[in-house]
């Protein structure tokens, strides 16, 4: 009989990646190169131009802050010119470019890599890690994904998995597959909270379990969320006081914000134990050519001081997504807490306090979602199978005149899931464009933009269908268009200017407003015209 092939169970994180399989039933972490359990994702090129991933280029970071690659995850599947993009990366030591089609890249040793390209590079190295650990050659796996995540995050972060040469069989959401690790083959039937603060991203989850069967109720979340976000006040809190004693800005150095940036996580990670800690770097700048060192004290209460907001944040949103299904916190069984972020004392206290019990013991904050991956890669090999009910986490639609948001799928809708409707009809011999978002808002300014469909005038009238599939990802059909009159798949365009189209419709919309009180010579023309415009069609 033939063995049975390995399938790695992978979390891909903002700050750590850890790679689990299941031997005989057991699900079990792959060590890195270093022995450790959990491998740094991050990626740099040397200055003899080799390519160094994990620890290694960790260890180089201070002396080397411009080629290295570090929290690609908060990055991947984002337009450049997205305002949450510019509102980050000036935390970030290195450059971070437009890429060809718009999207995110970044800059290393002088060559653009686009954040697919980034993140293949860390899976990669975990499948010659795993290959030569297990002995075995690999050429599958399933990946996490933050339940948050759109569309355009999701597909690149499957591109990622296939530049890696890895068949991505599955991308999983990272609360499921931590439910997973807790609940499978334990005989449960109840309802558990995952909430899951990582490096870089928030996601809470409410899942029945029942036996093998884990249905996702609720879901939401915060891709802009983390650990980093926590490192990134105490970053900010020690520059002020070193510009508030010493009259020196540090900002511009990119070897000593490195160095802060460093030191103010080990802060983070030593004050989870400690009440004290003080954050001391010599010789981090010089005036009049003498050397002017660090010493800024930190203290546990200063810092839960800082980041409060943050976790408040979170419960917010825990609030939000229980209210949207109505469920109270009597019916939760358990709170699982993932993800490195959750060893803070403040967030475990808030959870107690919150919930009114303590959080799960015994689920592991860094290695639960790798384990629950892996155990649903062995399941999808076995004919009784667990059985994932996952949900769709911010709606998708399309725009509609007046900037505003038609949602087609809603949130929290149970995946496999299709929804239809009807297009417009259009101006005679004229094609049809039809821009495709994802998000909570109502305007479609605020959303996410996924793409543009394209449609030739005979489409009109007939039915598009959006379907979601098993992993959560988008794929649109319309009818008519083919002689045998079978629905054919159509694919959605990428404008290179997502913000200049918003800009566009919130032009619009402001022109419809004004127009509500002018007279029927003065109305604008319409919403295509605008769009013409902007794309110089016109």
């Amino acid at each position: 009989m033939a063995e049975k092939p390995i399938l790695l169970g992978i979390d891909l994180g903002t700050t750590n990646t850890c790679v689990a399989y299941v031997r005989n039933k057991i699900a079990k972490v792959v060590p890195s190169d270093r022995g450790a359990l959990i491998l740094p994702s991050v990626v740099a090129m040397s200055e003899k131009g080799d390519l160094l991933v994990g620890n290694v280029a960790k260890d180089q970071m201070v002396v080397n802050p411009r080629n290295t690659i570090y929290g690609a995850k908060r990055l991947i599947g984002r337009k450049y010119h997205s305002k949450v993009v510019q509102d980050i990366k000036h935390y970030f030591s290195y450059e971070i470019v437009e890429g060809v089609d718009g999207e995110c890249a970044v800059m290393l040793a002088g060559k653009v890599y686009s954040l697919p390209q980034i993140s293949a590079f860390v899976l990669q190295h975990c499948k010659r890690v795993a290959e030569a650990t297990l002995g075995h050659p690999i050429q599958e796996a399933v990946i996490s994904v933050p339940a948050y995540y759109n569309d355009n995050q999701r597909t690149a972060v499957k591109e990622a998995g296939s530049l890696a040469g890895f068949k991505v069989r599955r991308i999983v959401n990272e609360p499921t597959a931590a439910a997973l690790a807790y609940g499978l083959n334990r005989g449960f039937d109840h309802k558990v909270l995952v909430y899951d603060l990582g490096g870089g991203t928030f996601d809470v989850s409410v899942l029945q379990i029942h036996g093998n069967v884990m249905e996702v109720l609720a879901t939401g979340g915060d891709t802009f969320l983390g650990g980093v976000d926590f490192d990134n006040r105490i970053i900010d809190h020690v520059l002020e006081e070193f510009r508030n004693e010493t009259k020196i800005d540090l900002t511009q150095s990119p070897v000593a914000m490195q160095r802060i940036k460093n030191a103010a996580e080990a802060a983070k990670i030593d004050l989870s134990l400690l009440s004290n800690v003080v954050i001391e770097l010599p010789y981090v700048a010089d005036r009049r050519g003498k050397p002017v060192d660090l010493r800024i004290p930190l203290s546990r209460e200063r810092l839960n001081t800082l980041v409060m907001d943050l976790v408040d944040r979170s419960f917010a949103l825990v609030d939000q997504v229980m209210g949207e299904k109505n469920l109270s916190k009597a019916e939760i069984a358990e709170v699982l807490l993932v993800g490195g972020q959750t060893r803070m004392p403040l967030v475990q206290g808030k959870t107690h306090q919150h919930f009114g019990k303590p959080p799960r013991k015994g689920v592991h904050p860094d290695e639960s979602v790798a384990l629950g991956a892996a155990l649903l890669a062995e399941s999808m090999q076995e004919i009784d199978s667990v059985t994932l009910v996952d949900a769709l986490s911010m709606p998708i639609g399309f725009a509609m005149p007046g900037g505003r948001f038609r949602k087609v799928i809603e949130k929290n809708t149970q995946i496999p899931a299709q929804r239809s409707f009807r297009l417009p009809q259009a101006k005679e011999g004229k094609m049809q464009d039809l821009d495709v978002f994802q998000g909570d808002s109502d305007k479609i300014v605020d959303n996410e933009y996924l793409g543009t469909l394209k449609f030739p005038p005979e489409a009109s009238g007939q039915r598009v269908s959006f379907n979601l599939d098993e992993e959560c990802l988008l794929h649109i059909t319309v009818e008519g268009l083919s002689p045998d009159a079978r629905p054919q798949e159509v694919m959605l365009a990428t404008q290179d200017t997502p913000e200049a189209l918003k800009a566009a419709w919130q032009e619009e919309s402001e022109r419809r407003q004004k127009a509500a009180e002018s007279t029927p010579a003065e109305r604008p023309k319409g919403i295509l015209a605008s769009i013409r415009k902007v794309f110089g069609s016109e």
